[in-house]
């Protein structure tokens, strides 16, 4: 764990630097602009593009570095309660078997999370009437005691709270969509990997003290 905490100690410090030059880039380029063509607006505009792209270039191999290290300290969650992580998502085609939708238009879901008694799927999709849903599905192999969320229309509201809640629940049988904002699994670099994997193992018990105890 010692050694994932100076890895996002590193990244954030380089990603703070990169962001102060890119500013101070942006500013260099804006000023000049200004002084040769006399213009505010182009300049602005100049100075922004500049901005922009002298980042996303410059942090290309950074962004990179900071998607394998969220893998791993989720790899390190997982293999603490005996999960695995498939960044493959459940397809339209097995979506809709499961009937807890009408017939979608777009599907997104890019992994499962595998635990003992249950698959966590990211999830996203856009149904034939312009629903759209934002969250997870939870598909149980087995359950204590079958619970039914009938209301479908709380999984289409708008959304506020950024933090990952199980309030928005539709589904029986086994089978159920939550809706969130923040995946139960996200990592943020903001807070320190012990923090996170804290956080993580909150979110997962939320989900065990729901359906399971």
């Amino acid at each position: 764990m010692q050694n994932l905490e100076k890895q996002r100690v590193f990244l954030v410090k380089r990603l703070g630097i990169l962001k102060f030059l890119s500013i101070l880039e942006a500013f260099l380029i804006g000023f000049l602009a200004f002084i040769f063509i006399k213009d505010l607006l182009i300049a602005l505009i100049l100075a922004i593009f500049t901005g922009i792209f002298f980042f996303r270039f410059i942090s290309k191999k950074l962004k990179k570095n900071q998607k394998d290290l969220e893998l791993n300290i989720l790899k390190l969650f997982l293999y603490h309660f005996g999960a695995k992580l498939k960044q493959i998502g459940i397809n339209q085609k097995e979506f809709e078997a499961l009937a807890l939708s009408e017939k979608l238009e777009e599907i997104k879901s890019f992994n499962t999370f595998e635990f003992n008694d249950f698959a966590i799927y990211d999830l996203q999709f856009i149904d034939e009437r312009k629903r759209y849903f934002c969250g997870i599905l939870i598909k149980f192999s087995k359950i204590n005691e079958e619970i039914c969320f009938d209301n479908e229309e709380i999984i289409y509201n708008r959304l506020k709270d950024k933090f990952f809640s199980i309030n928005f629940c539709f589904g029986k049988e086994k089978n159920y969509l939550i809706s969130t904002l923040t995946h139960p699994f996200f990592i943020d670099f903001n807070h320190s990997v012990e923090d996170n994997l804290k956080n993580l193992e909150k979110n997962l018990q939320m989900i065990k003290n729901k359906f399971l105890n």
